[in-house]
């Protein structure tokens, strides 16, 4: 069996260049052609390459004379997400007779994408498609273009992340999804500042021929396994595809019960084909290869090799889609164990629920989350409270961070939304502790039971505690780099003025190691201020962005993407997957939920 040369995502050197005119076929050559002077390799048609080549036996080379039997078929379309399932119709071609692996053409992927840009953001969305031989170029309205290479198997973006804009006037990468302003053109909850800044990536090019896996040029046509673009394209905007042989699934988020009854059909294959166990095998590889944002922590070289050193390869190979199913279950929830991986929803052509069998890590913080909850029980057995005040001192309180876009504006208001809303509940306490003849003088924050969430939530809360808040994300794989700094609008009045900020106030952040995810990065960016002091245990961690992703076979989990929340300070970019310490450490839980004691406990650390 030969030896395939397996790469992980290629980054090749940017020299920091931006471009934002369409790239032709011929301008692309002219531009590589720069890149290669510019990095010292004048007789290189290819940019260097920053990562290495492993050699991994994973299958076979595909053969460059091979002649596809290609079959088309327009089959059903189900977009599925918040707003119900809608059907639509959608051309699919098969090869070979594999009618389980689905590939789409590139109009036909060219049209998809369009409408589903123009559905997210805006209608001006568009894409030129340019045939030139074995190549095809398709540039966005913003100028940013892609090339497939049929001949090379491989994808190459200018600038990954200014492709995936939603639009011309998105940020690089949205850190913060609301865009500060209603339909009619009013401000409302952010204001951005002029300090908030972007810096542009290098170039990626995705290898799938590295991992066997063949675009198909033939006959004139191109086609792509639909599930490359679920991968490296839709994935990012957090959708996903689904193929269960009748239907094309395409999913927001985690699918949920509507789409379910559609997904799972009576009928499906009791067995994987020989067709789809090798296809599910490279493209998962690739897949994790690509889109896996811990493995330098978790020290993996690559997924062919980590499934073979832990003994998952062999039902990753398995006809039975049960025990393929659960080694993926078993990777993201056992061997990853960084507590944002796991699997979802088993495939289509399993019977059984996929069993999370956690890792250490991931038990050890279960039993703390409940160590923690039972002591807050003791205090609160009907349920903990949004906003309380007790003497001087007003707790807010929330496990959670939601954003669930209520229009407070409209005249809804925030007592009805305390415990669905984190936003409601800021607005609410704002308005409590700024009434007339109010006794608030310090405020507390509690995120000790808070396992995280949305990062608007997140946004709106470090705004109003600071006045002025930032949040920083950066993409690992193309090295991008955005930091949004931003006010937020606590008294609905529109304007974003010294009014809206709790930053007069005694300010404090209850922490444990269960503060994890947003739950983690806001207390980081709260006491990288020094305005706001942090009580509890170190928090738990988790910066990376979740990334939701299926398997050829129809299993959906999700992992640790390359996208990473941090903060900025001094112009330096502050990871914070490590959690951060506090300022006063209370490790008895019961101490945190006893209010009484910690209202005396801040107004002592206050003199008084």
């Amino acid at each position: 069996m030969k030896k395939k040369t397996i790469r992980t995502i290629s980054i090749s050197l940017a020299c920091g260049m931006l471009f934002l005119t369409a790239c032709s076929p011929a301008d692309y050559a002219q531009v590589e052609q720069m890149l290669a002077e510019a990095a010292g390799n004048q007789n290189q048609t290819e940019p260097e390459e920053v990562t290495g080549r492993i050699e991994t036996p994973v299958s076979e080379d595909v053969s460059e004379e091979h002649i596809y039997e290609i079959e088309k078929k327009t089959m059903p379309m189900y977009l599925c997400g918040p707003g119900g399932v809608e059907e639509d119709k959608i051309e699919l071609a098969f090869m070979d007779g594999a009618d389980d692996i689905p590939y789409i053409s590139m109009e036909a992927f060219r049209d998809f994408y369009v409408e589903m840009l123009k559905g997210l953001a805006s209608e001006d969305s568009d894409l030129e498609m340019e045939k030139d031989g074995d190549t095809v170029t398709l540039t966005r309205e913003t100028g940013y273009p892609v090339r497939f290479d049929f001949a090379a198997d491989t994808i190459k973006f200018l600038d990954y992340d200014a492709f995936l804009k939603t639009n011309e006037n998105s940020p690089l990468m949205n850190v913060i999804a609301c865009t500060g302003f209603n339909d009619a053109g009013e401000p409302e909850y952010f204001e951005y500042s002029d300090t908030s800044f972007e810096r542009y990536g290098e170039m990626v090019t995705f290898r799938p021929g590295d991992y066997g896996i063949d675009l198909v040029s033939q006959d004139g046509e191109e086609f792509i396994p639909v599930q490359i673009i679920s991968d490296i394209l839709l994935s990012n905007y957090s959708y996903t595809t689904l193929f269960n042989t009748k239907a094309l699934f395409i999913v927001g988020g985690p699918l949920d019960d509507e789409a379910a009854e559609l997904y799972y059909i009576e009928d499906a294959p009791k067995e994987r084909s020989d067709a789809l166990i090798d296809f599910n095998y490279k493209e998962t590889c690739f897949a994790l290869d690509a889109m896996y944002g811990l493995k330098e922590q978790h020290h993996i070289t690559d997924f062919d090799l980590l499934f073979q050193e832990t003994g998952l390869y062999a039902p990753m190979m398995s006809k039975d889609p049960e025990e393929a199913g659960q080694a993926i279950a078993d990777l993201t929830f056992k061997y990853f164990d960084d507590q944002h991986s796991g699997a979802l929803f088993r495939s289509y052509m399993a019977k059984d629920d996929l069993v999370r069998n956690f890792g250490p890590s991931s038990v050890a913080s279960r039993e703390e989350r409940k160590r923690y909850s039972a002591a807050r029980e003791k205090f609160y057995p009907d349920g903990f409270v949004p906003y309380e005040e007790v003497g001087n001192t007003a707790f807010i309180t929330f496990d959670d961070f939601i954003y669930a876009d209520i229009d407070y504006y409209g005249g809804e208001k925030p007592e009805d939304y305390l415990e669905y809303d984190t936003v409601g509940l800021i607005l609410y306490a704002y308005e409590q502790i700024t009434r007339e003849d109010s006794p608030i003088e310090n405020i507390v924050l509690d995120l000790s039971n808070n396992g995280g969430g949305m990062a608007d939530a997140a946004g709106y809360v470090i705004g109003a505690f600071l006045g002025e808040g930032s949040i920083s994300q950066m993409n690992t794989l193309s090295g991008a780099l955005v930091s949004e700094v931003f006010k937020v609008d606590l008294n609905l009045d529109r304007k974003f003025d010294e009014k809206d900020s709790f930053k007069d106030y005694n300010l404090f952040c209850l922490t444990s190691c269960n503060s994890f995810s947003c739950g983690n990065l806001v207390p980081s960016a709260l006491k990288s201020s020094h305005r706001v002091t942090l009580i509890g245990e170190d928090t738990g961690g988790g910066a990376c962005v979740v990334r939701y992703l299926t398997s050829a076979d129809g299993v959906q989990y999700r992992i640790s993407g390359t996208s990473r929340l941090a903060y900025m300070k001094n112009g330096s970019f502050y990871d914070i997957d490590q959690g951060v310490e506090p300022d006063f450490v209370i490790a008895n839980p019961e101490l945190l939920y006893d209010r009484k004691y910690i209202s005396k406990y801040m107004n002592e650390l206050m003199g008084k």
